[in-house]
């Protein structure tokens, strides 16, 4: 496992964040970490990359323990997201193109992947402004593109695409598929559920300092409730099924319903498997 964590703890004073966390992100993984406010996202994020210690439990990522060997940690891992890592003194494309040069691509390539990422990202007119120009959205929409064009066997994206526009988040979730395909181990927090369920291999949900669950999008959806099939008749009734959805059930379902009625199948949503398993947003 590129992150391996067993029985993390961490309080602050008197306050337990984390109470024995275990976690696990595989070579080419995408594991998509939810939780309500107060629920360990931001802890776990920081004792991962170096930035906060644990109280005690292990964690290993790239190899490495992040208390023993910190360093080694951190040339092992892209962070990416809520914090900015850019340059203030380099243009925007001075600095993709040296994320690039540093991943040893050929000087032509490293340019022509900058100005791929300053087009996705919307900064194609402020390339050749430094960034210390940049207002706070445009040097994160450029700490984005840097984090992801870097060459890391581990990537931490930390609610990567909260406020980029469809254009730019679409690009992020290309991006990371093609980081995980070539054998990268994803850990990502998001505060979009939909985005979770697009993007991760697995979900794993924190309440409380503890993963209350872990395993796939379908599977955690399907643990929370079944599909319903809803019909509604020409004089409004609204009959509800439980089905479990397949052809030949749903079939059945419709045996005898009008034939003008108004037929919708409703799955279950990661919203509610959040909902189910975790207790109310804490401040």
């Amino acid at each position: 496992m590129s992150i391996l964590v067993t029985g993390l703890t961490k309080s602050y004073g008197d306050t337990p964040v984390l109470r024995g966390l275990d976690l696990a992100v595989a070579a080419g993984e995408v594991v998509a970490l939810l939780g309500p406010n107060g629920a360990g996202k931001t802890t776990t994020i920081g004792i991962l990359t170096t930035l906060i210690a644990a109280d005690s439990g292990t964690a290993i990522v790239g190899g490495y323990d992040v208390a023993a060997d910190p360093q080694s940690v951190r040339r092992s891992i892209s962070v990416t997201g809520q914090s900015v890592g850019v340059d203030p003194m380099l243009t925007g494309r001075e600095n993709l193109v040296m994320v690039g040069r540093l991943r040893g691509v050929g000087k032509a390539d490293a340019v022509a992947g900058a100005d791929a990422a300053l087009a996705a990202f919307g900064l194609e007119e402020a390339g050749g402004r430094t960034a210390r120009t940049y207002s706070g959205g445009m040097r994160r929409r450029l700490d984005l593109a840097l984090g992801l064009l870097a060459d890391a066997p581990v990537l931490v994206l930390d609610e990567p695409t909260t406020g980029l526009d469809t254009r730019s988040r679409a690009w992020v979730w290309d991006r990371v598929r093609e980081a995980a395909a070539a054998g990268a181990s994803v850990l990502v927090t998001t505060q979009y559920l939909e985005e979770a369920d697009r993007l991760a291999d697995r979900v794993v949900v924190l309440d409380g300092g503890v993963a209350v669950a872990d395993d796939t999008p379908a599977a955690l959806k399907s643990s929370v409730a079944a599909p319903r099939l809803e019909l509604v008749t020409p004089s409004g009734d609204v009959v509800t099924h439980l089905t479990d959805g397949t052809v030949g059930h749903i079939r059945d379902l419709l045996a005898g319903a009008p034939d003008d009625a108004v037929l919708t199948i409703r799955t279950p949503t990661l919203d509610d498997v959040f909902l189910e398993l975790t207790t109310e947003v804490r401040s």
